[in-house]
């Protein structure tokens, strides 16, 4: 405040914060002594005094005049006034080519005091309606050559007539510096016409798209399942050709297998066969052919085999004995029906003296000497017997001059042995 004493003859009861229309707070007169720099005053705002003259004189924060050179200048009054910067949004209605259509600005702005002795000198008390009422003057005259729908061309016109440089800034001639922005739009039912017409569009075309997605959407799937209808029914070709070259390959597997098979057969019953031929072979053959083929797979039993083949000797040797025998001794025939077995019985007989090992084949020993066999009686109806020659005598021997026992064989010889001409020598 200028001064506590004396009450302002003007003063708004705002602070910092509070939106303001009328930037001068307080109006208070004064006397030839009644400023005092003691009096409280905002940092913020400006004081300008007035002289006895009528003129103004303006002090800017935080310059402040002393109360010698206020009494000096006999200042009459004191305004203090905000320096700060003011918002303000407001619309306005223009007029258009048709009457019965108007544009609605929005224009939003921000207005200080950049003058104090020249808004205060203004007399100014509302410094939005000032504002609005200076651009309502100039856009009036501009809108009116646009319809309604050229909104864009008639906003481009207007800011360029706002901004002329050879016209003054709004606000100036009040001392005030003017930051704004201005918007232009169409008539309030014009744009609501045009929203549904916008949303009727709107919707249209989001039908119409729709339906196109749709058809592509559906001709993309007919395709997709063509795809997938061609990609099935070649793999189920290619599956039932590896299928079929697959059961191919298994019938010819099959089919060495069983020719492996048949071969493996007809190997193993050759093999059977020719073991039935050797086990039959040396069965017919037996004796020491048997025994050295048990021999073979069994050589821990080599004393079984030596006394196994010394009783097959001596029972073979008895049988023979007693068929010779019974052949030599027997009546019961005629002469000429016994030749033959009477022929065997000696032959027998020479084998038993040859020491005859059973199973030995008969090239192995000597062959027995022509044996004669008399006949006691000749039957008439029998042929007659073509004589055989008598075999040479052996001096030494007798009638056995080939026979030798065989190796090993007996504790002592049959016969004695010939001496040496070392042993005869006396």
């Amino acid at each position: 405040m200028a001064d506590l004493r004396n009450p302002p003859d003007f003063e708004q009861p705002a602070d910092r914060h509070t939106p303001l229309n009328d930037p001068v707070v307080t109006v208070r007169q004064l006397s030839r002594w009644g400023f005092s720099r003691k009096a409280l005053t905002r940092i913020d705002h400006a004081l300008v005094f007035s002289t006895p003259q009528g003129d103004y004189e303006d002090f800017l924060p935080p310059v402040r005049p002393s109360r010698a050179e206020a009494a000096a200048r006999r200042y009459t009054a004191v305004y203090e006034v905000d320096m700060g910067v003011h918002p303000h949004r407001a619309e306005l209605d223009l007029p258009s080519d048709n009457d019965a259509l108007e544009f609605t600005a929005t224009i939003e702005l921000s207005w200080q005091v950049a003058s104090p002795k020249a808004f205060v000198r203004s007399g100014n008390r509302d410094v939005p309606a000032l504002l609005l009422g200076e651009l309502h003057q100039l856009a009036c005259p501009l809108t009116r050559c646009f319809a309604n729908r050229d909104s864009a061309r008639a906003e481009a016109a207007l800011l360029r007539g706002l901004t002329d440089p050879e016209r003054p800034p709004l606000g100036a001639a009040a001392g005030l510096r003017v930051v704004w922005t201005l918007r232009l739009r169409q008539d309030r039912q014009e744009i609501e016409h045009q929203q549904r017409l916008q949303a009727i569009g709107h919707a249209s075309a989001e039908e119409i798209r729709a339906e196109r997605l749709a058809k592509d959407y559906d001709t993309e799937l007919d395709e997709r399942t063509r795809r997938q209808d061609a990609l099935q029914m070649t793999r189920a070709t290619e599956y039932g050709r590896m299928e079929h070259e697959l059961t191919l390959r298994r019938q010819e597997w099959q089919q060495e297998q069983d020719i492996r098979q048949a071969d493996y057969q007809a190997e193993l019953q050759r093999l059977e066969a020719e073991k039935i031929a050797f086990y039959q072979k040396y069965l017919e053959e037996g004796g020491v052919v048997a025994w050295a083929l048990h021999l073979s797979a069994h050589p821990e039993d080599t004393r079984l085999v030596i006394e196994g083949m010394r009783e097959d000797q001596r029972r073979f040797i008895q049988a023979k004995m007693e068929l010779a025998k019974a052949l030599m001794s027997g009546d019961n025939a005629e002469g000429y029906e016994l030749e033959g077995p009477r022929r065997l019985a000696f032959d027998a007989v020479y084998e038993i003296f040859n020491q005859h090992l059973p199973g030995v084949p008969r090239e192995h020993s000597s062959a027995p000497p022509p044996t004669r066999v008399p006949l006691t009686e000749e039957s008439a109806d029998a042929p007659p017997a073509d004589p055989e020659p008598d075999p040479p005598a052996d001096p030494d021997h007798g009638a056995f001059s080939d026979w030798r026992p065989p190796p090993g064989y007996g504790s002592s010889p049959v016969r004695p042995a010939t001496p040496t001409p070392e042993e005869s020598a006396p």
